[in-house]
């Protein structure tokens, strides 16, 4: 199958050559358990795609894939539903008791694709050997290295351990030096990870195609790594994921009606999909460059019945953590969740955009997710926009350089406090506020466009075609 290149080229659009009817005889009858024609098939089919006609496929169990070159494509969302009818709960019981966070709120999910991304003395290819800037392209290394141009690598820098002289110092980075970083992160390793092809090498000079997004320094352990996942150009597309109704209690007491997790993978994807009852939708963690697009969110009726849910009918609908540059796009929440949309653990690059939710809210989840963009987005109601978990030891909501651009609602945006996160850009909110000194020392740029329209009005593919003339 065709590489999706990072974001450069199109999804692929490869021919099926399996079939999961006629050549592993699941009924699709909505009444027969076809989890062992599932799980047979994913076991044989090597790479390609594998089709999945119109019908329902009751899956008991939960799906667990270790490989990639593969694609799980329907016939359509509602035409090929995958009815997961067990919650985790269900098929593994429960740890928590009484008011103790559930063993499932957060994953896995009921389909899980999880690789290998390792980043150790087997990856490792030299130490970077003094300092750069933010916006630098070249990079002296501690010894001549086996690349070339064209080859990935990996610039990876960590937080001094706790206890030691700098510790917290690149978190505290993170929050553009204006914020405290949070006990709980200090000392976490490889924070940054920042992936770019190599434009020429000479000795041990190296130069990115790509500028850097971070300083270089020497406290931080700065090191060049292979990228080297073990699974790439996974897709599941064109297809419904549906849960039973079942009431949603509150936060953190879900029973595990969790969908789609990726974790340790690269240029792999969820295109096409309604996801319908879930208590959590769609979780990237540790992903590289994957694209979940026109992902829509439903309930078959309201979930929060009890007064402790809020109103809110699940938990997470798309979540992105400890990942890098993971595009989010076309999405529609017809729902209203805990969390609607979520960045969170050193999560970097991510991009929300042309999506929309009935009152969505972009959920900034602490831990020093990075230089976010939030493009071109409806959030309906528009009640809680910057809503946002997370625990308080674990530093401020969003990292530097977060930018809302071309954000409407039905309602005047309120912008949050702040301290919600430094260097913060918003461009074409409708705001209707007086900006106080705290959130204009703060912010960056804080532009109100009353009855002008923005341009461009997606951000991110401006950027992206600027990028790829």
């Amino acid at each position: 199958m065709a590489p999706n290149g990072t974001g450069e080229a199109p999804l692929p659009k490869t021919r099926s050559k399996w079939d999961l009817k006629r050549d592993f005889h699941a009924r699709g009858d909505g009444v027969t358990d076809d989890s062992a024609a599932l799980m047979h098939a994913l076991q044989v089919v090597e790479n390609g795609v594998l089709f999945i006609p119109a019908g329902t496929y009751v899956i008991a169990k939960r799906i667990d894939l270790g490989k990639g070159n593969l694609v799980l494509r329907g016939a359509g969302p509602n035409k090929t539903i995958l009815l997961f009818p067990n919650s985790l709960t269900d098929l593994f019981g429960n740890k928590a008791k009484e008011n103790e966070t559930s063993e499932w709120s957060f994953r896995p999910g009921l389909f899980n694709v999880s690789g290998k991304d390792p980043i150790d003395s087997t990856t490792r290819l030299a130490g970077v050997a003094a300092p750069a800037k933010r916006g630098d392209k070249v990079l002296q290394v501690s010894n001549a290295i086996s690349i070339k141009k064209g080859d990935w690598i990996r610039i990876v820098e960590s937080d001094p351990p706790k206890g030691t002289a700098g510790s917290g110092s690149l978190i505290h980075y993170l929050y553009g030096e204006l914020m405290p970083p949070g006990e709980d992160l200090l000392g976490t390793p490889h924070v940054v990870r920042f992936l770019s092809r190599v434009k020429s090498t000479s000795g041990t000079k190296i130069e990115l195609e790509r500028p850097l997004p971070y300083d270089v320094r020497a406290e931080w352990l700065p090191e060049i790594h292979r990228f080297t996942p073990s699974i790439q150009e996974f897709g599941i597309e064109h297809l419904s994921i549906h849960f039973p109704w079942s009431p949603y209690r509150a936060h953190f007491r879900e029973k595990g009606y969790n969908a789609i997790f990726l974790q340790n993978i690269a240029n792999s994807w969820v295109r096409d999909i309604e996801i319908q009852n879930a208590d959590f939708g769609v979780d990237l963690n540790s992903t590289n460059f994957c694209t979940v697009s026109n992902v829509v969110l439903t309930t078959s009726k309201k979930r929060a019945v009890e007064a402790e849910a809020r109103d809110t009918n699940g938990h997470h609908g798309i979540d992105v953590s400890h990942g890098t540059e993971n595009l989010v796009t076309g999405f529609d929440i017809q729902t209203r969740l805990v969390h609607d949309i979520s960045v969170e653990w050193y999560a970097l690059h991510t991009v929300f955009s042309n999506g929309r939710g009935v009152d969505l809210n972009m959920d900034h989840h602490r831990e020093a997710n990075y230089s976010t963009l939030f493009s071109n987005l409806d959030l309906g109601a528009g009640t809680r926009p910057f809503d946002s978990g997370g625990s308080g030891n674990r530093g401020a909501h969003s990292g530097a350089y977060s930018t809302f651009w071309n954000i409407k609602a039905s309602r005047a945006i309120k912008l949050p406090a702040g301290d919600f996160g430094p260097l913060l850009n918003f461009v074409g909110l409708e705001l209707g506020q007086t900006i106080s000194s705290d959130q204009a020392s703060k912010f960056q740029w804080l532009i109100d466009p009353a009855a002008a329209r923005v341009c461009p009005v997606d951000l991110h593919r401006a950027m992206q075609i600027a990028r790829l003339k």
